[in-house]
Formats: structure tokens, C-alpha cells, sequence
């Protein structure tokens, strides 16, 4: 018998009683077979969040109560603190605890009730003002580097303010804050927040605004939700710093201003320069510069100490007696040198002179031959190159004649049967 049986059949039909764990199992499945998801409102009580992180709690009205649990996974998704006492609403599913033996609600979201309409108008004015582009990064403007003046429109009562001329003090003591006292809760803040901004722009001493105020409740931050207050931030000609609540808050104000700070500390931070850093800054920067012009001016002092003890400026006379001295030197050696080489070149000349005198076919030729030409200037070297009837030219060392080929005679120096003269 399983659970899925179970309230299907009378007791008179069973083979045997269902077990505890059956009766608890087929309960769950008979609870969570549909949708189980409800939309709860009550009063919190004996909350207790457990080293695992979940949180446990009872929920109960004028009648009755439920037991609940928030899981650790939904726990980060809460926007506040829950507390014996709050009254809340959020959306939670039906569950059975078959270890215990009781139903629960396993809440999936949960807040403060009364903020439904508040997160609605919230996410409505958000989706609108994004629409319209100013939560643009392209419009904001960029914060000033030097801040001679810190405007703040803030409560002069608040933390913040505190926060904000503690930090300033510390960081830039120079630098004075002007301040624009508004209520920053309230159902008047809103119009007197957008005041203050107005009076800023239209007084023009301050060089930055930080817009905001410490932590509170989503009702306490409400002011700067509102799009009035938006419609100001972007209209402030002054770069705006939105520093609403703790680092966890985010309102309307923190998007369309020019820089959000998760705090009116960071703010201040954010808007002036950290003095002691700048001063330490430019203390190293000029005890560099001290260092590289006494390292130059050593260099220098080394170069002109070096140069003046050379002996052309001890003794330039001397110097240039020497330097023409040493010209004369130069001179002689040079001219030296060149008649060597010339001489060599001319006996090198001469001997070229006479290998080519040696082989030179006149040099033959004075010896008693002749050079034999045909008609066409081809030189005759054996008898097979003419003919018996050929002219012929010769040349003899001194002139030359023309003859007529008589006569053959063959290599072996014989002349050709037939006889003949040759010429």
C-alpha cells in the first residue's frame, strides 16, 4: 500500500493500517498535487534566523497562525529586516513537513505590508524615467577633479550632514561646504528637495551637490522616489552625487544622478580629493625633482671640471704650436709615401711595357715572317685554308705585298705533285 492510495478507499477495503509516514506522505500528495502558491498578509512571530541561514517564524492574525520558513536562497531577496511584530505580505507555497506532521508556507518573496503599492509606483516611474533616457550614462557628466566648494541638500539635523563635514575636514580641510537645509521625509520633502537643488544652481558657488540622507525605512527614502525630484537631479546644471541611505538602498535618485555613493561618507569621499594623498604626491614629486637636478648639476660640474683642467685651455699657444708641428710631420711622411708609390708604379709600368713589346706580333714579324691575309682579312694559318689561283696579301714587319697562289704545298713542307713556284 503506498500513500498515493491513501482516502481513495474505506477502511473496510484495507489489507492493513496506513503508518504515520503514509497517512503524513499521502496527505502531502493530496496538499501539493495542484498549485499550492498563495498570497499570504499576517503579523511575524517567534522569528529566528538559524546558523544555516534559513529563517523560521510563525505567522498569525486575530485567529490564527501558520508555521513559515524563508530558505537561505530566498533570504538574500529580502529588501528588509524581519522582526517579531511586522507586519508583512508576500507570496509563499503550501507545503507539508511530514517529519512533524504540520503543514507550512515555504515563503518565496516577502515585505512589508503596505509597500505593494510603493514598490509598484516604484518600478512604474523607474520603467518611465529610463524610457526617456535619464538613466543614460552618455548625459551624466563627469565629476570635477578640484572641488573648491561642496553644496549639500540635506537636513542639518541628519547624520548625513555630519558624515559628510567629517569626512571633507579630514580629506580637504581647505575646502568649504555649503549647505541648503531641506526636510528629507515627509509628504513635503519631495517639493522642498527640488528647492534646494534650484537655490544651488541659481546661488552658483558650489563646484559639486551631494543630494541625500541616512538609512531609514522604503517610506523614510520615499522622497527621493519621487519624479519631481528626479526631473531636478537632471536639470541641475552642477554635477549631482546621489547619496540616499546604506549601501543596500537604491532609490530613483541614485539612477539618474551623475555619480550614486552608497553612503553620504562615500559621497564626500567621492566629491573632494584626499589632501594628505596630494600633499604626499607632490612632496615625492619635488623631492624628485631635487634628486635629478642635483644628479645634472654634478654631471655638469664633473664635465666643467674635466674640460678645464685639458691643456688647450691651460695652454692653448703651446697646443697650436704643437697641432702645426705635428701637420709638418704628417706632411713630410705623406709626400714620402707618395714618391714610393710612384716609383713602384712607374717600374711596374715599365715592365708591363716589355711583356707587351715581347709578344707583340710586329716583335715576330722583325724576325723575317710575314702575316698572310685572304681577300676577305682572314688570316691564312695552314695551306688548306687557299687555293692555287687564290690572291693573297702579305704584311712584312716593314709594309707589304700582294701575291697570287701558285702553288700547294702540304704540311710536311713538300710541294704538290705537278710541280709549280709558289709565291
Amino acid at each position: 500500500m503506498n500513500g498515493g492510495d491513501l482516502f481513495l478507499r474505506p477502511p473496510a477495503e484495507c489489507e492493513q493500517p496506513y503508518t504515520v509516514t503514509q497517512i503524513n506522505e499521502g496527505v502531502a500528495r493530496r496538499l501539493e498535487a495542484g498549485n499550492t502558491v498563495v498570497w499570504f498578509t499576517g503579523e511575524i512571530s517567534n522569528f529566528k534566523r538559524h546558523t544555516s541561514g534559513h529563517c523560521y517564524l510563525r505567522l498569525k492574525d486575530a485567529a490564527s497562525q501558520v508555521p513559515a520558513v524563508v530558505w537561505s536562497s530566498n533570504v538574500r531577496r529580502l529588501d528588509f529586516e524581519p522582526r517579531d511584530g511586522a507586519e508583512v505580505t508576500g507570496v509563499a507555497a503550501l507545503r507539508v513537513y511530514q517529519k512533524g506532521g504540520y503543514y507550512q508556507l515555504d515563503i518565496q518573496r516577502m515585505q512589508p505590508a503596505g509597500l505593494g503599492a510603493l514598490f509598484a509606483a516604484f518600478e512604474a516611474l523607474k520603467k518611465k524615467l529610463a524610457a526617456e533616457g535619464l538613466f543614460d550614462e552618455a548625459r551624466k557628466r563627469p565629476l570635477p577633479d578640484s572641488v573648491a566648494t561642496v553644496g549639500v541638500v540635506t537636513s542639518k539635523t541628519g547624520a548625513a550632514l555630519r558624515d559628510i563635514v567629517r569626512v571633507v575636514a579630514s580629506r580637504a580641510p581647505g575646502t568649504d561646504i555649503l549647505l541648503c537645509n531641506v526636510a528629507v521625509q515627509g509628504n513635503k520633502a519631495a517639493a522642498k528637495i527640488c528647492a534646494g537643488i534650484a537655490a544651488m544652481n541659481a546661488h552658483g558657488g558650489a563646484d559639486i551637490l551631494i543630494v541625500g540622507r541616512g538609512g531609514g525605512s522604503i517610506e523614510d527614502l520615499w522622497a527621493f522616489n519621487e519624479e519631481a525630484v528626479a526631473r531636478a537631479i537632471a536639470a541641475s546644471r552642477i554635477p549631482v552625487i546621489s547619496a540616499v541611505g546604506h549601501e543596500t538602498d537604491f532609490t530613483i535618485a541614485d539612477f539618474v544622478a551623475d555619480a550614486r555613493a552608497a553612503t553620504p561618507s562615500a559621497a564626500a569621499e567621492m566629491a573632494v580629493a584626499d589632501g594628505q594623498e596630494r600633499r604626499r604626491y607632490f612632496t615625492a614629486a619635488a623631492q624628485r625633482f631635487v634628486n635629478g637636478f642635483a644628479r645634472l648639476l654634478g654631471a655638469r660640474r664633473d664635465r666643467f671640471a674635466a674640460v678645464s683642467s685639458s691643456p688647450g685651455l691651460r695652454k692653448p699657444a703651446v697646443m697650436i704650436l704643437e697641432a702645426r708641428q705635428t701637420i709638418d710631420d704628417r706632411r713630410e711622411r705623406l709626400g714620402r709615401a707618395l714618391g714610393i708609390l710612384l716609383k713602384q708604379d712607374a717600374a711596374q709600368l715599365r715592365a708591363a711595357g716589355r711583356w707587351l713589346h715581347a709578344l707583340s706580333p710586329l716583335k715576330v714579324l722583325s724576325r723575317g715572317y710575314a702575316v698572310v691575309t685572304r681577300e676577305d682579312g682572314a688570316a691564312v694559318r695552314d695551306s688548306g685554308q687557299v687555293r692555287p689561283g687564290d690572291r693573297v696579301r702579305m704584311r712584312f714587319s716593314a709594309g707589304g705585298a700582294d701575291a697570287r697562289i701558285e702553288h700547294i704545298h702540304p704540311g710536311d713542307g713538300r710541294p704538290e705533285q705537278g710541280g709549280g713556284r709558289t709565291v
